[in-house]
């Protein structure tokens, strides 16, 4: 088969697997005569067997290379890919059509409180693992293994490690935790997000009893999880999942308090496991109970709780943005029930103070 054929498949299986498609990115192939031509003018490296220019989504290869297919799918769609979609990668694109510092966002350590997403301390190796991974991944899907295998004898020993880094980190995470984690779009269903949390949590998640999906639930948003469990109570956010997980008997409590951040994911989220009639009736427990002082009181304490963790929270802006935003839906929450209203959600409350 010839590489617009291997090209053309790769391209229908990236779009069955992932949702994503190129958009931009073109190959261009170079006869040896022509490479070195073209890497002289251009200052490249002529022993390279291909480049990948962010600015113009450019990927470049060279016709008399052994390993022609792997290089065309590590190029053309493990870089094309990755600065098409990634957010990591949108970024880079940005940065370098910008005129920026493409160096120190490529090579500086990244900063955790700036950048959650990505797999490794500099995005140079997110950069080059991802496109390593996928090549792979591309030559094993088109029968090209052996080329794959070929070419990985003699990659550099920094490069087989990443390779084999993001790997592992695939069979932890799942395949859509891995892509979701390196900040490309999330296309799920309930299983996925499912198979992702198991894997995170381990043995830990046979203590889990409901596990539901609300927010907005958007391809580049965060996949919000409330998770009621035997477990500590918890809250995890790696760039992409955010999990708000209490145990049963604080959310029991919580509910008699009718407390927002419970009833929301409650009455706004689909229950994607746990026991559906069980959940229904806590719904309409929540329904038909009365509202008493104690429920006002706890919205109202809530929210001074969020006040003092904004002090802690001076140079975590994710944080301090959700505490702010919590000392809203308390504060409004507790008012709400004093006349005698049960909001329940955080839409039902943007609905009454945007009259």
């Amino acid at each position: 088969m010839d590489l617009n054929n291997l090209l053309s498949e790769s391209s229908k299986f990236i779009k069955l697997e992932f949702n994503l498609q190129l958009e931009k990115s073109q190959l261009k192939s170079y006869s040896p005569k022509h490479w070195k031509e073209f890497c002289q003018v251009n200052i490249f490296d002529v022993k390279s067997n291909g480049f990948y220019i962010p600015k113009s989504y450019s990927a470049y290869v060279r016709t008399d290379s052994s390993s022609l297919v792997s290089d065309a799918f590590h190029e053309l769609f493990g870089h094309g890919l990755f600065c098409e979609h990634s957010q990591i990668g949108k970024q880079l694109v940005d940065i370098i059509q910008n005129k920026g510092d493409e160096k120190s966002f490529l090579f500086d350590e990244v900063n955790p409180q700036e950048q959650s997403l990505g797999l490794c301390k500099n995005n140079i190796q997110n950069y080059e693992g991802f496109a390593v991974w996928l090549e792979s991944l591309l030559c094993e899907k088109t029968s090209n293994s052996k080329t794959w295998q070929l070419k990985k004898k003699g990659l550099p020993d920094e490069y087989v490690a990443l390779y084999e880094y993001f790997q592992g980190i695939e069979q932890k995470l799942t395949r859509f935790g891995f892509m979701s984690q390196l900040g490309f779009p999330k296309f799920y269903d309930n299983k996925k997000v499912i198979d992702t949390a198991k894997r995170l949590y381990e043995s830990a998640f046979l203590n889990v009893n409901f596990v539901v999906l609300y927010g907005s639930q958007k391809p580049k948003s965060d996949i919000d999880l409330f998770i009621v469990s035997s477990n500590s109570p918890t809250n995890f956010f790696n760039g992409w999942l955010d999990i708000y997980e209490v145990n049963k008997r604080q959310f029991n409590d919580y509910l008699k308090k009718l407390d927002i951040s419970i009833t929301d994911p409650l009455f706004s989220g689909k229950l994607i496991y746990g026991d559906k009639n069980s959940f229904e009736q806590l719904k309409q427990q929540v329904l038909n109970q009365s509202i008493t002082k104690e429920a006002i009181n706890h919205n109202f304490v809530e929210a001074e709780k969020q006040k003092q963790y904004l002090l802690e929270f001076k140079n975590q802006p994710r944080q301090r943005k959700d505490s702010l935003a919590y000392i809203k839906s308390f504060t409004q929450n507790a008012e709400q029930l004093q006349k005698g209203n049960k909001p329940l959600t955080l839409k039902n409350l943007k609905q009454i103070y945007s009259k």
